[in-house]
């Protein structure tokens, strides 16, 4: 039986926030290879092991004959990586990425940032890399904040946390990055004071 037109099965065109949800998802795969990367890197050194953390799913239904197979979330996602460093320091990094100039301060969500703030009371490190554009900088998440604003540009990135420079494949050296990102968080608070 042919079908003719039917304007309920016409096809609906993602919405602007869809299309930026998708944009940030393939902004922020790709920054977590880079990172992933480089994390190697630094494992091969003996400097850290640094381990990604996956989203919380469980498996419904069986593999099928592609090696597909159907999973439901079963709850909040928390930071994306578990840090070990050499010298005894463990914590954990959220890792932001955007096209945009500026990041919103809630891009690191509910849970997340339950999980940085306990660590961070506890005096582990609790950490945020961003990449801007093509600029990537590592916030300590004590300053993952403003006064006034609900977004962070590139200026308070700088002043907030620590520009990381890239390894000659393109790979952030964060790591190089801590002690300066902690030491610039610290004075950042000060002022706030």
């Amino acid at each position: 039986m042919k079908r003719g037109y039917m304007p309920q099965a016409r096809r609906r065109y993602p919405t602007k926030q869809q299309r930026s949800n998708r944009e940030a998802q393939r902004s922020g795969a790709n920054a977590e290879y880079l990172v992933e990367q480089r994390s190697v890197f630094y494992e091969s050194q003996m400097k850290a092991r640094i381990r990604k953390r996956h989203e919380p799913y469980r498996r419904v239904g069986g593999v099928g004959k592609n090696g597909m197979f159907k999973a439901v979330n079963t709850g909040a996602s928390g930071c994306d990586y578990e840090i070990w460093l050499s010298n005894g320091r463990a914590g954990m990094m959220e890792v932001k990425s955007r096209k945009s100039p500026r990041i919103q301060l809630g891009a690191v969500g509910d849970s997340q940032a339950l999980d940085l703030t306990r660590l961070s009371h506890w005096g582990h490190l609790a950490l945020v890399l961003v990449r801007l554009v093509d600029e990537w900088f590592l916030v300590d998440y004590r300053a993952w904040t403003h006064e006034k604003k609900r977004s962070l540009n590139v200026s308070d990135l700088k002043i907030q946390g620590a520009p990381v420079e890239l390894d000659k494949h393109g790979f952030p050296m964060f790591l190089e990055a801590i002690e300066t990102a902690i030491n610039n968080a610290e004075s950042y608070i000060q002022t706030l004071d």
